[in-house]
């Protein structure tokens, strides 16, 4: 008898499932007045992070439709990460822009750290996705340190009403880091900040 799903059907499925978990959060009602994912950090959380991660690179390497090249997968040993840090979980204010052209779709507040010689801009832009998922592109000065992409990273949005969230540990590179044949959206000038974003996906 044959399978219902082929392995290379079932390896698709898991390698989408594994980047719903990981890069796109979970749709969560929060209580009144608060957003889920900024509530103050538990020790579950770095846990999870740890494990999802963990997941993701296990299926990076052996995933037929991988970003990562196939004659690199067999030395591919996973992705490399800032440690988990809550600090960088931010809350913001989320303001739609309809008139914005795409894939711009709004722009978040967040209280991103200042530096005596840097001020980064307190409003980034949001980039929206058909099915209604919300993220940021980023450029930040760890990319000038050589210790991620030059051309920038993405972080997903949660958001509730006007409220918002940004959790910066889930910060990924674009597949494009991984394989030249892919074509990425790039950050928007808007969004290019002069601190360190010290959380998330690392070379």
């Amino acid at each position: 008898m044959r399978p219902l799903l082929s392995w290379k059907a079932l390896g698709i499925g898991l390698i989408g499932l594994v980047v719903a978990l990981l890069v796109w959060p979970r749709k969560v009602k929060a209580p009144s007045g608060t957003v889920g994912l900024c509530q103050a950090p538990t020790e579950e959380y770095a846990t999870e992070l740890g494990r999802l991660r963990q997941l993701k690179d296990s299926l990076l390497q052996v995933d037929p439709t991988s970003p990562i090249p196939a004659e690199e997968r067999q030395r591919f040993t996973g992705l490399r990460y800032f440690p988990a840090d809550p600090s960088w979980r931010l809350k913001g204010r989320y303001e739609p822009l309809p008139n914005a052209l795409a894939p711009v779709v709004g722009a978040v507040w967040v209280p991103l750290p200042a530096y005596p010689s840097c001020k980064p801009p307190a409003r980034l832009l949001v980039y929206g996705e058909k099915d209604g998922r919300l993220y940021v592109a980023f450029w930040d000065s760890t990319a000038a340190q050589g210790l991620s992409y030059e051309g920038g990273r993405y972080v997903p949005l949660e958001r509730f009403g006007d409220s918002a969230c940004l959790d910066f540990n889930r910060a990924y590179f674009p597949y494009c880091a991984y394989n030249p044949h892919y074509i990425c959206l790039p950050y928007p000038p808007e969004n290019r900040l002069c601190v360190p974003i010290l959380a998330g996906e690392r070379w």
